[in-house]
């Protein structure tokens, strides 16, 4: 399965707890499901390391305070959230220098690649792109939380950005084949 799959594994909880309602019911359903990929990495890959790890403890906390505290409006800033999350996921992965694209790659990639120097710094710069993707819908979902940007214009701006991480991902992961093919065929050809 490629990278892309895992990646957009772990945001279905995201995308499907904040489609319920009542809060308490979203919250519950994304911890569930959470809970559920994180286990099925686990027995496939043994320890997790992806941004699932995060995400089990946001929904856990939405949880706690849809219960303790109904009144407060958690799901009017579910961009922010979910921005804010990846934002600082993404920033964090890179300053403990293990970018979250990496742990996702290597479930992808033949182990014999996962210490090669290309693979890594690779690594880098797509989580890198990412960090500037989410970042930049971090601060449009801040600028339509603020209501700056209204109605529509505001969602698709604050989601438009998200074409930037896939777009450089595509492009890598072509380019990495076409690296490797080359490779590949000057040590049978010489």
């Amino acid at each position: 399965m490629n990278m892309l799959f895992w990646i957009v594994l772990d945001l279905i909880p995201f995308f499907v707890a904040f489609q319920l309602h009542p809060p308490v019911v979203g919250f519950s359903v994304g911890l569930l499901l959470t809970l559920a990929i994180r286990l099925f990495q686990k027995r496939r890959f043994g320890e997790v390391n992806t941004i699932i790890k995060v995400k089990t403890w946001y929904f856990f906390c939405s949880l706690a305070i849809a219960i303790l505290f109904p009144d407060v409006r958690l799901f009017d800033f579910t961009q922010l959230f979910v921005y804010g999350i990846l934002t600082l996921t993404t920033i964090l992965s890179l300053l403990v220098k293990k970018p979250f694209t990496l742990q996702y790659a290597k479930k992808t990639v033949a182990p014999q690649f996962h210490d090669q120097p290309l693979f890594v710094s690779t690594n880098y710069w797509l989580t890198a792109a990412w960090a500037l993707s989410f970042g930049l819908s971090f601060a449009f979902a801040v600028l339509y939380t603020l209501n700056v940007i209204p109605g529509e214009i505001g969602i698709m701006l604050v989601h438009t950005w998200n074409i930037l991480g896939f777009a450089v991902t595509f492009l890598v992961r072509f380019l990495g084949r076409q690296y490797y093919l080359k490779q590949k065929g000057s040590k049978t050809g010489a």
